[in-house]
């Protein structure tokens, strides 16, 4: 009988995303490969927010558990191996971000996930994966567009509630596994938001694509026309 507690589901506060994967896997480099892909996200959030505190608060039991089953799984090991580690090392929930000039901290705290994107069975098949990718009003994305820093989401994942112990290096903590994101705001490769054009919401105009389609379709057509003429 399988006594492994179930994994933990959880969803973040609405944050930034940076160095956002998530169209394509990452295949890494010639240094640090990833032969099987990788999809990945980071997300900024701002460490005074109640959101973000409250979020820390949910995480932080599980993580103290994962350190006290390190320290139990650090116990059991070889002596010569615990002499040569010396002590478990401890991978906090999230990074802090300092200023490089000041090297104080600018208030922002940065948690990242990762997903795998595929790899082999015990058998020998293949299997492959990717991350769920919503609109705001909780539509699946089928064609994922190249997502950049600085779009504004949410982020769904899971973990052992158990964490993780790595042997060789002593490291402890919770590993959180990429389920999907929520795209509240989005911002693609090469492209200027209107908050970054300066613009603010105004009441007139809206764009509707389904409305403009046909016209869209015609402009097009008599354009080529219109080329066709000139070559000939």
């Amino acid at each position: 009988m399988n006594n492994k507690p179930m994994r933990v589901k959880l969803t973040t506060p609405r944050g930034s995303f940076r160095w956002p994967r998530l169209d394509a896997p990452d295949y890494g480099n010639e240094k640090y490969p990833k032969p099987d892909g990788e999809f990945s996200v980071q997300l900024v959030l701002q460490a005074d927010a109640p959101e973000t505190k409250a979020f820390i608060a949910k995480l932080t039991p599980y993580h103290e558990q994962a350190v006290r089953n390190g320290e139990q799984k650090f116990k059991d090991l070889k002596v010569d191996q615990r002499k040569k580690l010396g002590s478990i090392t401890v991978n906090d929930l999230f990074t802090t971000v300092y200023d490089e000039e000041t090297e104080e901290p600018t208030g922002e705290l940065v948690f990242k996930f990762t997903m795998k994107a595929g790899g082999t069975t015990k058998k020998g098949k293949r299997w492959a994966q990717k991350p769920v990718v919503v609109d705001a009003k909780g539509n699946t994305i089928a064609k994922v567009p190249r997502i950049s820093s600085g779009t504004i989401g949410r982020v769904s994942f899971d973990f052992d509630p158990e964490g993780y112990f790595i042997p060789g290096t002593g490291a402890v903590g919770l590993s959180r596994s990429l389920l999907g994101v929520q795209i509240i705001d989005l911002v693609v490769s090469g492209q200027r938001s209107a908050k970054d054009l300066g613009f603010e919401e105004e009441e007139g105009f809206e764009y509707d694509p389904d409305q403009f389609a046909d016209a869209e379709e015609t402009s097009t057509s008599e354009g080529e026309n219109a080329h066709d003429e000139e070559d000939f």
